[in-house]
């Protein structure tokens, strides 16, 4: 499994107080959905980087959450986060979705990230 982005890239586009080496489970996780779900699309490497990069914050953002107003008086704290559930919930997974011209992620973002699976029961009549 090689993953396309870096620690470094990661914190271009987000703040973060995690230290070297806590990010990287976050960019495994990213480069986990972006292989099984992307890679078989026709979204060029460059674009999937991308799409991993944002991935790869949204997952971190989950843990580090970004704070989008503080109160001191009594102290209060409001975090962001509060758009839509799973990819929509950040605006790094809602720039992932739109990164996305394939509609993968979209569709996942609607219809959950469980792989559905069926089972047929064949019934074997063997009266020779």
């Amino acid at each position: 499994m090689a993953v396309r982005v870096t620690e470094a890239d990661v914190r271009e586009i987000i703040d973060t107080a995690l230290e070297t080496g806590e990010i990287d489970p976050f960019i495994i996780t990213a480069n986990i959905i972006v292989d099984g779900y992307l890679s078989s699309t026709s979204l060029t490497e460059t674009v999937l980087t991308e799409i991993e990069k944002y991935l790869s914050a949204h997952c971190l953002s989950v843990k580090d959450q970004r704070v989008k107003a503080e109160k001191i008086d009594v102290l209060s704290w409001t975090y962001t986060g509060s758009f839509g559930e799973g990819l929509k919930n950040t605006q790094y997974g809602q720039m992932a979705i739109l990164l996305d011209t394939s509609g993968t992620l979209g569709a996942l973002a609607e219809n959950g990230f469980s792989k559905k699976a069926s089972m047929s029961i064949i019934e074997y009549n063997d009266e020779s």
